[in-house]
């Protein structure tokens, strides 16, 4: 089985989240100080994807669109195991989610794929809307927020998660595309080793104009106006002193409190 799972480069502010800041543009954060990881819902579809591969046989397939830098989450894709990894070499800062996926679907159409995953959003963005928009583009059937995959023959059966904890089964025939939610599996541990082997294996780079793709066909439909951050809310207060006090002082919160 042939199978192209779309990842990308997004800043780890989970550690540093208050001291994230918008830069002069304000279209976007200063990055000079993050760290800079793969995309968590990317992770556990890559994973799922290398299952199928262990169960199935087959080809894995990660492509990215970013600068140089996003060779990193490349070669963590190399060291879980993919087999070919692809980076379109451009900035994608500027484009929206339609101009992404334009240029996605017109690598993809131009590889082997019976099936085409991506992760449910970004972490970045949070948007859940470039895996759908190729699936339009390529003209394949496709399923979002999938937790449960099972190929049978040339379909593949998938449950996907809607509000409250209910779920919806589909019998999908192949090709298809998947955008998968974070929870269907662990991901595996990356080893030192695996590392250090990603690291002499090719990644190899194609440029818009191989696609034959111009930048007058990527103009955003999305024009990003202005990054605000959001006002801050109320913060926790520790209540000291004695259990007396303590309880006193709580007491005197809920009594005053909107909710109560």
């Amino acid at each position: 089985m042939d199978i192209v799972v779309a990842i990308k480069q997004v800043p780890d502010t989970s550690e540093v989240v208050d001291v994230v800041e918008i830069d002069a543009s304000e279209k976007d954060i200063k990055k000079d100080t993050l760290i800079f990881k793969m995309n968590d819902w990317d992770e556990y579809t890559l994973e799922e994807a290398l299952r199928l591969k262990e169960k199935l046989g087959g080809i894995v397939t990660t492509i990215t669109v970013g600068p140089s830098e996003w060779d990193d989450v490349l070669r963590r894709a190399l060291a879980m195991g993919v087999d070919r990894a692809i980076r379109i070499d451009e900035d994608v800062t500027s484009l929206d989610s339609y101009a992404v996926a334009e240029i996605l679907s017109t690598l993809i159409s131009r590889l082997p794929y019976e099936l085409v995953m991506f992760g449910a959003q970004s972490e970045d963005l949070g948007n859940g809307q470039v895996g759908p928009m190729v699936a339009e583009m390529l003209d394949i059937p496709h399923a979002t927020l999938v937790v449960n995959l099972q190929l049978q023959g040339k379909e593949v059966r998938v449950s996907r998660e809607l509000e409250g904890g209910v779920l919806e089964l589909y019998n999908i025939k192949l090709p298809a595309l998947l955008t998968v939610q974070t929870g269907i599996n662990r991901p595996r541990y990356v080893s030192f080793t695996g590392i250090k082997k990603a690291r002499e294996k090719e990644i190899e780079v194609v440029s818009l104009d191989k696609l034959g793709l111009s930048g007058e066909k990527l103009i955003p439909k999305v024009k990003l106006e202005k990054l605000e951050l959001p006002p801050a809310g109320k913060r926790a207060e520790i209540i000291s002193g004695s259990t007396e006090e303590a309880a006193a002082r709580l007491t005197m919160i809920m009594k005053n409190s909107e909710l109560f």
